[in-house]
């Protein structure tokens, strides 16, 4: 591809990047040990394509994005072995993968805090474009906890939801089985290898997960479940939702490890109540005295979440976006802000409510500059917090 440069300069050549090469690039950033998610996230936020940032390596460590010690451990390519049998099996064929760069990954989780690089699959890779709900809860669940995942999840994807778990037993089982009985069919996060079935109970899971739902792992063939590989897992199944819902989990647990992702992630957060005297339910009842959504039906979630689900995904849900007592006149704005803030009261005079998710996008500004801004227009009194992140004036 060329670029016409200014009159009277030469044109400019400008390298356009095969999916192989941004591939070995992936490969290359997520197999050395002295890079992690975080720093990957930094890369890419300056050079956007993986093999960009990859042919420029050299300048890494003068532009801050690593140290120099990260800099030269990296050049001593110690990840090339590892990375080119990894690349073997996906030309192949015997892994498919998702990558950063490809149109297909995400976009709601290329920013949350250290995403995913690349993410192995099997399955339609298409539902991580659907409407999700992140659902957890206790591997040890009571039959109350159990019947509620059931219910609630299969009612969702009945509705076009798409269920996201963690393929554990308990509540996540329950999760996935409800989510294969409606439209919104499933998607299981995996803390393992996508090669290795664990846990062996939920065998008779996989077959019907791959070949009506997904399965994504951002871990290599052979990765056995070791204990730290979970909390990277639970931050992609909140990452890749609008919301987690809460079903049965204690106070200190994996599943409240992943409310907390949720919240760092601007994603809604939603919990079933329990008995106060059940230690097993005592981190559902915590938040939902920190704010959570209280949940007993499918209704509940859908009554937060229904204005941003696609209406063809969703029958029976109808989003009322204007209340009846509104005018259709144009507000007139306070004196004094600044062009930002004008800029964000414009999009929600145009837009009537908004998501801060999409606020953000349509703007081309970072969630958090919005959600400051936004704070500045509720003290004024210019806007109006809505539960679910939304706003308007």
């Amino acid at each position: 591809m060329e670029v016409q440069g200014r009159p009277g300069r030469e044109k400019v050549k400008v390298h356009t990047y095969t999916r192989s090469e941004e591939i070995w690039a992936c490969l290359a950033l997520s197999k050395s040990k002295s890079l992690g998610c975080r720093t990957w996230q930094k890369i890419l936020d300056v050079f956007r394509s993986p093999a960009r940032a990859l042919a420029k390596s050299e300048y890494w460590a003068d532009m801050g994005l690593v140290s120099p010690a990260q800099s030269s451990r990296f050049h001593a390519k110690e990840w090339e072995s590892q990375a080119l049998e990894e690349l073997e099996r996906i030309e192949s064929g015997r892994m498919r993968v998702l990558i950063w760069s490809d149109p297909e990954y995400p976009e709601p989780l290329r920013h949350i805090a250290g995403p995913p690089i690349l993410l192995y699959y099997l399955g339609d890779i298409s539902l991580l474009k659907n409407p999700c709900l992140a659902v957890v809860g206790s591997r040890n669940s009571s039959g109350y906890g159990r019947e509620m995942a059931s219910r609630i999840c299969s009612d969702l994807s009945r509705e076009g939801l798409t269920i996201v778990s963690g393929f554990a037993e308990g509540i996540d089982r329950e999760a996935h089985k409800g989510g294969l009985k409606g439209s919104g069919k499933t998607i299981a996060v995996l803390g393992t290898g996508i090669d290795l079935i664990y846990p062996a109970r939920n065998r008779d899971l996989w077959g019907p997960i791959q070949n009506n739902g997904l399965i994504i792992s951002e871990f290599s063939m052979g990765t056995r479940p070791e204990a730290h590989n979970f909390p990277y897992r639970n931050r992609i199944i909140s990452g890749i939702s609008l919301g987690v819902l809460v079903v049965q989990a204690e106070l200190k647990s994996g599943s409240m490890l992943t409310a907390g992702y949720a919240l760092e992630q601007n994603r809604e957060v939603f919990a079933v109540p329990g008995a106060v005297n059940l230690d097993t339910f005592s981190g559902c009842n915590h938040l939902i005295r920190q704010g959570a959504v209280l949940v007993q039906t499918a209704g509940d979630i859908l009554e937060v979440l229904g204005p941003r689900l696609r209406r063809s995904e969703v029958q029976q849900w109808t989003e009322n976006s204007r209340h009846p007592d509104e005018t259709e006149t144009e507000p007139e704005l306070p004196q004094g802000l600044s062009s930002e803030e004008k800029q964000v009261a414009s999009m929600l005079i145009k837009r009537g409510r908004i998501h801060i998710d999409d606020l953000a996008q349509s703007l081309d500004i970072s969630v958090s500059k919005v959600s400051r801004i936004l704070i500045h227009l509720e003290i004024l009194g210019v806007v109006r917090r809505e539960p679910g992140m939304y706003f308007r004036l």
